[in-house]
């Protein structure tokens, strides 16, 4: 056993029961929108608003070059890549209409403690009292989906 193991094992020991809970779809949506909008804010973009309930689309509405635009962001729990929305035509038909051209994003999170196996399947459950390593994927336009 190795430092970081023995860490982890420490922390999972004296964390308590809810920090020890497995998050939610929605609390790991808000994760994933809100380390995307921080992303896009660090490039200089100007955050208009931020929807992270799992029902939300779009979930950002940024101004970058003077120019309002959104994105989608959906998660996946590692070892599992964060696949396009579904709907993502609709929706990309839906914004044009109303005058906007936007985004998709993909978020893949990982628990602090993954060990990133690649002949496993299955990763660390996300819980709520540990942190989240990301994979922010590129920023893909809704119109080549």
């Amino acid at each position: 056993m190795d430092a970081d193991d023995i860490a982890y094992w420490e922390k999972f020991y004296n964390a308590t029961p809810e920090q020890r809970e497995e998050m939610s779809d929605g609390e790991v949506l808000c994760a994933a929108v809100n380390i995307t909008a921080n992303k896009l804010y660090g490039e200089g973009k100007q955050i208009l608003q931020v929807a992270s309930e799992l029902t939300a689309t779009p979930n950002i509405w940024f101004k970058g070059d003077d120019v309002t635009q959104y994105v989608v962001v959906t998660f996946a729990r590692y070892p599992r890549n964060a696949e396009p929305p579904r709907g993502a035509s609709q929706i990309h038909q839906q914004m044009i209409a109303e005058g906007y051209n936007g985004y998709w994003i993909g978020v893949s999170l990982a628990n602090e403690y993954e060990v990133f196996d690649p002949e496993s399947d299955e990763g660390l459950a996300l819980m709520r009292g540990f942190g989240l390593l990301p994979k922010i994927g590129a920023m893909i336009p809704m119109a080549e989906l």
